[in-house]
């Protein structure tokens, strides 16, 4: 008996990979998160705040102040895709084009006055997604098949905004 391994679809494979970017609290935990989603194609295509930057580049600027948080909470406030073509002539929904807006909360290790110090990240993420013809699946022992995902993000445009929660973004909004 066989069983075929069921990928998700496009939204959910990308909230699932920005979660586990804006999770990761070790070096490795970060490369494998970021490695899994962005193509590691030389012409991979990013604008990152309206600016066109490197593969790398990006790289650096999510991991900026990274591994210093003790805790995160990723919520998505939006997904939209549009299935794509995975070389069959048939709209997929496993690749294509997705934005997602989303927020995240990120408590540092860094107390001040005995409190952890808290981050918010909002953003909004277009991704062109489609299969990586430089990924091969693994070869097992005995033809055994394990889990391959062959697909990465080819072109990405993002807009980041990463500020400090302080003690006045609490009461915005209250009046006295």
């Amino acid at each position: 008996m066989t069983s075929a391994i069921v990928l998700p679809h496009l939204d959910k494979w990308a909230q699932g990979h920005i979660t586990a970017i804006t999770k990761a609290t070790t070096q490795e935990e970060f490369d494998s998160a970021f490695d899994g989603f962005v193509a590691a194609d030389p012409d991979v295509d990013i604008t990152f705040n309206g600016v066109k930057i490197s593969r790398q580049e990006y790289k650096n600027r999510l991991q900026t102040e990274a591994f210093r948080e003790t805790g995160a909470e990723v919520v998505f406030n939006g997904t939209v895709q549009v299935p794509g073509d995975d070389g069959s002539n048939v709209p997929s929904p496993y690749v294509g084009e997705a934005g997602i807006f989303y927020t995240a909360i990120l408590a540092e290790g860094i107390l001040v006055l005995g409190a952890p110090q808290e981050r918010q990240v909002t953003s909004s993420i277009n991704i062109f997604v489609k299969n990586d013809p430089s990924l091969k699946p693994p070869t097992l022992p005995g033809g055994i098949r394990g889990f391959f995902d062959p697909r990465r993000a080819f072109r990405v445009n993002q807009v980041f905004l990463d500020r400090a929660n302080t003690a006045s973004d609490s009461s915005a909004g209250t009046s006295t």
